[in-house]
């Protein structure tokens, strides 16, 4: 048993070394063996804590994890209300919930902003093919009203073909009513 204690006891001072030295990531994995041993909530136990805890909330660490590290302070503060770290735990507790609050406000926002970007896309393309449509249709309806056109001047020609033709008709009856019959 004194030799589990031992052992804790080194696992800390080693993790206290390391996070000391600005070796944060052998630190943490060394207080989360001191952690795994199970030593009595106590001083060591909430230092250990608390430095986890900024170890994983931390921005500029490989560990970032704003969610441990409020799991951790919530562990701390429930294990040692009271303890040497409790006010700066308190204080971190609410700048880390806050970082998870916004980060997940971000997380939400990225998505809408990437379906806002997909939908704009798909309108984007269904604008191209409108107007596709539309510039089809146009050269239709202009070929339409062009072949329209022709038929109203041929029909306008043959109109007045056919009211020369009326004209000549009604002139032919007149010599011929002038002719005595034989």
């Amino acid at each position: 048993m004194s030799m589990l204690a031992w052992s804790c006891a080194t696992v800390d001072r080693q993790a206290d070394d390391l996070f000391a030295a600005g070796e944060y990531v052998q630190a943490a994995r060394a207080y989360e063996a001191y952690l795994d041993s199970g030593p009595e909530s106590g001083p060591g136990t909430s230092k250990a804590l608390y430095r986890l805890a900024v170890t994983y909330g931390s921005a500029t660490s490989s560990l970032y994890d704003p969610e441990q590290s409020v799991a951790l302070l919530q562990e701390l503060l429930s294990g040692d209300p009271d303890g040497e770290y409790s006010l700066a735990a308190e204080v971190m507790l609410q700048q880390q919930k806050e970082i998870v609050g916004l980060t997940a406000v971000v997380a939400s926002r990225r998505d809408l902003i990437r379906n806002l970007i997909d939908d704009l896309s798909r309108l984007q393309e269904d604008l191209e093919r409108t107007e596709t449509e539309v510039g089809e249709r146009n050269e239709t309806v202009q070929d339409l009203s062009d072949r329209i056109e022709r038929l109203r001047r041929e029909i306008a020609h043959l109109s007045k073909q056919l009211s020369e033709r009326e004209s000549e008709l009604e002139k032919l009856k007149e010599i011929d009513l002038e002719v005595p019959p034989i």
